[in-house]
């Protein structure tokens, strides 16, 4: 890989907003998701919210903790809204579209998901890009990379057709029924293996 293919955790990160507001747009159009169901497009937003939350609490808020001068007040703000989304993920994923709750549940999760991403490129992306040294940006976004490429390669995907980043078996394990975890929980414990 060349000097100038490397992406930086920024642009990793901002991709995943690219990527998220993609499907948001589909939802808010009726599109369905690859197996025609709305539920399957609502199961990759939340795949892909997980993946994004997790990953810039690992790759992107140390970095701002330690390179701005607000960075505990703005990492600390960024992991409340990480985890007001993850909630909303949570609450959503357990729903059926035919639920009453799951169109008003699934507005407040883009509505919230959209303020967060806002908020996200306008002040944290512009402070870090500003006052972050190039190399530990470069460095984060490799690691992150990296870590995405082997959480694509150890998970099984069976069931699954796609997904966001090679993650789709996240979104569907294959296993007993019962409860499974919410993809929130497996992409940390992916990550947590990485």
């Amino acid at each position: 890989m060349s000097v100038t293919d490397r992406r930086d955790v920024i642009d990793v990160l901002a991709g995943d907003h690219r990527a998220v507001e993609d499907l948001f747009q589909q939802l808010e159009t009726g599109a369905a998701g690859m197996d025609g169901t709305r539920k399957s497009l609502v199961d990759a937003v939340a795949l892909e919210l997980a993946w994004h939350c997790t990953a810039a609490q690992r790759y992107l808020l140390p970095l701002a903790r330690r390179a701005l001068p607000d960075g505990e007040a703005l990492a600390d703000e960024h992991t409340a809204e990480h985890l007001t989304v993850e909630h909303m993920v949570r609450d959503l994923e357990g729903k059926d579209p035919s639920d009453a709750r799951f169109e008003p549940l699934l507005a407040q999760l883009i509505a919230a998901a959209r303020g967060h991403i806002e908020h996200e490129e306008q002040i944290t992306f512009a402070e870090l890009t500003r006052e972050c040294d190039r190399g530990e940006l470069l460095a984060a976004g490799e690691e992150l990379t990296a870590a995405r490429r082997r959480a694509a390669t150890s998970e099984p995907a069976p069931t699954a057709k796609a997904g966001p980043g090679g993650l789709a078996g996240l979104a569907s394990p294959a296993g007993p029924s019962g409860p499974v975890p919410s993809v929130v929980d497996r992409v940390r414990a992916v990550l947590s293996d990485s």
